[in-house]
């Protein structure tokens, strides 16, 4: 059969290929997008969602379905009840093995698979009228997560603990133990918060958490207990007792009062420097003989609801005694605070940098240990704390304020606290920055119905708007309003009425809330008119209309083959046969094009320090050079293509010794570069382009051509 023909026949399968393309791509499309949404469940692993191939056809114990098959039959309910067991068995596997001191598995049987399921979950309950717990489920996991971590933590510390301890490192051991003292509260408090969330999930749902709570307890009291042990080894109870000038403060009227602190046996823990933890702050003083002290605290942060101000004595990590704590009871009034010497910019631009800097004073006493929030018009863009009433932050302005005179400053963090949240700014001009906005959109289904639509947001400058709200409208619908990420690019997915054609997209970031000019960008997805009309055959026809062209195909190469030669095909044999001598073909001079491109990227490859491979490009190009026009084949080793070669020019009675020790040194260097463990130098790969070079040459000549081609024959 001839190329011809063998290219009518690769056209028709072609033809056929394309005609159920469609549907067939539509398939490949849904499966790819079911495989997509198995993968995204989690990396658990598939034996979760399939039954093995072990399980009889009869047996109706189903361990676990795929989910996918809840989605496809349009049973949302099911799934979002498939997801809650998974993430209870996983809940129940990772307390099991936390008790158990496996940690690592205990973290992550709520970790990247229970996250998985939980972003499955939220999706699918947005589809169904149940209650969503998803909230409860996440603060079980985080709650879980830090349990299993600070349980690990306290078993590390607690052998370094008593590393030390028989070392006789006591001082180490007692800095230790109060580490331990620590992480061991956040345990049992931890603990106590997830038996609850527990008990929640249980209450308002099927899940059944018995196991993990009565795990999770044990882990609990255990820590309990040895951290009981722990502290009479190591330390001295104090007790602590406070009594306050008044119950009224405010910071300009602060809390003052005396205090006592002894052993849990009377005894006073007397001339030493202590601190005292009060409310949202902290205060030093010293201890007498007798264990008596002064002290005074102007509240800044508390909640003017406060009644109660908690007051705890805070031991040094190397003290033998332990913290105690009282409280007293007050009434807190409001303060107003003022900035002196602030210092702010007099104009910003989107994504400036900006320097605020003052001083926080109440009737000219500093405010120490502060928060506070710097503003820019209504926009909190970020926080800081004073030092002595001092504090300096570099802040960098957000797209969201919007352009004009804007108030630039600071004011106190929280609101409703001892500190009025009074804004002390100065005035600042917000400038406009230019925008540059784009979008694409792309078709990606088979039948055209799926648009994917992706853009940027930018500066004049190319720099990338984040944070901005952009509204996506489709054939003059909002289909809807996505953010831009932290470059200023944003996508969604789009579905298409059905029999859309030609359709305008169009982007609009609305700029009038910001700093940030207004900015809309357009483009059309459409498809042909021909493209159309064939996705709206059935599918019996368009195999029909496959199956018709490939038979016409297939008469066409029957008659070429087998019709009676004609005075035309005579003629043309003749002339055929005179041409020989003639000017090389086009197919040859396309062969020779070839072979000097090959030779070309070896040279580069030489160059670059590739040697190797410019020895390969030099043996495909005189491949390409030396072979015959019409039966040569590239399925030949390289010296069954030598001894082809060879028996060509003997045939042409050419004195070809010259060319032949070229060709050969050829193939010898390609075969010890190919199947050699030895590295090729680059004076051996420099061999062989030059013998590539001068056969190629000799490949070109008129001669050359007529002797291959003859001795092809």
């Amino acid at each position: 059969m001839s190329r011809l023909d063998t290219r009518i026949l690769l056209c028709g399968f072609l033809v056929i290929g394309f005609t159920i393309g469609p549907t067939g791509l539509t398939g490949a499309t849904i499966a790819g997008h079911a495989d997509a949404q198995t993968a995204s469940i989690g990396p658990a692993s598939q034996a979760q969602f399939a039954q093995t191939e072990a399980d009889s056809a009869d047996n109706d114990t189903v361990r676990h379905e795929n989910p996918d098959e809840y989605r496809e039959s349009g049973n949302p309910a099911r799934l979002e009840t498939w997801l809650m067991d998974r993430m209870v068995e996983n809940i129940d596997e990772s307390a099991v093995q936390l008790e158990d001191g496996n940690y690592d598995r205990a973290g992550r049987y709520v970790g990247d698979d229970y996250d998985a399921y939980l972003d499955q979950y939220l999706d699918v309950a947005a589809q169904t009228e149940g209650e969503d717990h998803a909230e409860l489920f996440e603060a079980i996991r985080e709650d879980q997560t830090r349990v299993t971590d600070a349980a690990q933590r306290h078993q590390e510390l607690r052998d370094e603990y008593e590393r030390a301890r028989d070392a006789g490192d006591d001082a180490r051991a007692r800095e230790l133990a109060r580490e331990l003292d620590s992480v061991a509260t956040t345990v049992t408090e931890t603990g106590t918060q997830l038996r609850d969330q527990y008990d929640e999930l249980e209450e308002s749902t099927d899940a059944n958490l018995s196991e993990s709570e009565r795990s999770i307890e044990t882990v609990t009291d255990d820590i309990r207990s040895s951290q009981e042990t722990i502290r009479e080894e190591q330390f001295v109870a104090t007790g602590l007792s406070v009594d306050a000038d008044r119950e009224e403060i405010s910071f300009l009227e602060p809390l003052t009062g005396t205090g006592r602190l002894r052993t849990a046996e009377g005894e006073p823990v007397g001339n030493r420097s202590i601190e005292l933890e009060i409310g949202n702050g902290s205060v030093r003083t010293e201890t007498d003989a007798d264990g008596v002290f002064e002290f005074e605290y102007r509240p800044t942060e508390e909640p003017l609801t406060t009644e109660e101000l908690e007051i705890e004595y805070a031991p040094a990590n190397e003290s033998v005694y332990l913290g105690s704590e009282t409280s007293v009871p007050v009434s807190i009034s409001q303060t107003e605070p003022s900035v002196t010497d602030l210092e702010t910019p007099d104009e910003v631009a989107y994504n400036d940098n900006a320097t605020v800097s003052g001083t926080l004073v109440v009737d000219d006493v500093p405010v120490d240990n502060a928060s506070l929030a710097v503003t820019l018009g209504d926009e909190r863009i970020e926080t800081t704390e004073t030092t002595n009433g001092s504090f300096d932050v570099d802040v960098t302005v957000p797209a969201g304020v919007p352009a004009g005179e804007r108030e630039f400053g600071v004011r106190v963090a929280h609101e409703d606290r001892a500190l009025a949240a009074t804004p002390l700014t100065n005035q600042a001009t917000v400038r406009e920055t230019d925008s540059e906005l784009s979008v694409t959109a792309t078709r990606t289904a088979a039948d055209g119905r799926t648009v994917d639509v992706n853009g940027t947001l930018e500066t004049g400058d190319g720099e990338g708007v984040s944070g901005e709200a952009v509204r996506v409208d489709v054939d003059g619908t909002t289909v809807d309003t996505v953010s831009t990420d932290e470059n200023g690019a944003f996508g969604l997915t789009a579905t298409l009425p059905e029999g859309s054609e030609d359709v305008e997209v169009v982007a609009t970031y609305d700029g009038s809330e910001s700093n940030v000019a207004s900015a809309t960008a357009r483009t059309t997805t459409g498809s042909t008119a021909v493209a159309r009309l064939w996705g709206q055959l059935p599918m019996w026809a368009r195999i029909g209309i496959g199956i018709g062209v490939l038979a016409t195909l297939c008469a066409v190469v029957w008659w070429r083959r087998f019709r009676p030669a004609g005075p035309a095909d005579t003629a043309a044999r003749e002339r055929s046969e005179s041409d020989d001598g003639a000017a090389p073909s086009i197919a040859d001079r396309s062969r020779m094009e070839i072979a000097r491109s090959l030779l070309e990227h070896g040279r580069e490859c030489l160059a670059d320090g590739r040697p190797e491979q410019a020895v390969e490009m030099g043996y495909a190009a005189v491949r390409h050079a030396l072979s015959g026009r019409e039966t040569a084949s590239s399925a030949l080793t390289h010296w069954e293509f030598y001894r082809d070669w060879q028996r060509g020019r003997d045939a042409a009675s050419v004195d070809g010794e010259d060319d032949a020790a070229l060709l050969r040194t050829v193939i010898e260097r390609y075969e010890r570069t190919t199947f050699g463990v030895a590295d090729v130098s680059r004076e051996e790969a420099e061999v062989v382009l030059e013998s590539a070079t001068r056969l190629c040459e000799m490949g070109s000549s008129p001669s050359t051509e007529s002797t291959l081609a003859d001795g092809d024959a």
